[in-house]
């Protein structure tokens, strides 16, 4: 009996050393470094092309790894700390790529200032692109919905990173203007809306359904006070 039972236990921790989702959990990537480097590679020279060529160049990079954010979200277990520090801050994770480089848990919005800011954890101290230059840069595209609870885009930006020989982690910040459908965040009446806010890695978010690669999607409310 004590022999089947030892060997039940041997097995159990087999099954979950071999399990995708503790093997990937924090501790790896279905995409390194290596991957990350193509991608910021790929794009170091964007700035130099025709708005069209631009966005014709990272729709194919995001078809090309968009596998990366599927198999690191897949993997990630719902109690990861991410989802509770998510959840503190009184928001929904709706969507989630990979979170292995970088997440963003919490943001907020200044109405008086029409701005938003978000920190993002950097987690790793590689896949960044070299330092310090070129690098890459971190968005962060924000939305608000309107009177019938579609997301209208209303501003973004992003913070430059490289790698780097100091231990991880840190804690950046993006921090947007509303300069878009500002019918949706005036008058500062007090009223609450509904926010989201796009985290995407080195791929500048298209739309208020973007889905990224490596980042992720949040929702929060937010009030206009004056």
């Amino acid at each position: 009996m004590i022999a089947l039972t030892l060997k039940r236990v041997v097995l159990l921790a087999a099954i979950a050393l071999c399990s995708p989702m503790m093997a990937q959990a924090q501790s790896t990537t279905v995409c390194g470094p290596d991957i990350k480097n193509e991608v910021a590679k790929a794009l170091e020279g964007a700035s130099k092309l025709s708005l069209t060529e631009q966005s014709q160049l990272q729709a194919s990079l995001y078809q090309k790894y968009k596998y990366c954010g599927t198999y690191d979200a897949a993997a990630l277990p719902a109690a990861d700390p991410f989802h509770t520090a998510a959840r503190q801050c009184g928001a929904k994770v709706a969507y989630l790529g990979s979170v292995y480089y970088e997440e963003m848990s919490c943001c907020g919005y200044d109405p008086q200032r029409r701005t938003f800011a978000c920190p993002v954890k950097i987690k790793q101290n590689f896949g960044f692109g070299a330092a310090p230059n070129p690098g890459s840069r971190e968005y962060v595209y924000h939305c608000v919905a309107d009177a019938a609870g579609v997301f209208q885009p209303v501003g973004d930006d992003s913070v430059h990173l490289a790698n780097s020989v100091l231990a991880p982690t840190w804690q950046f910040a993006v921090v947007a203007n509303a300069i878009n459908n500002l019918q949706l965040v005036q008058p500062m009446n007090g009223v609450a809306r509904r926010a989201r806010s796009i985290l995407s890695w080195n791929l500048r978010p298209t739309s208020c359904n973007y889905q990224p690669i490596w980042g992720n999607v949040l929702e929060y409310s937010v009030r206009l006070d004056q």
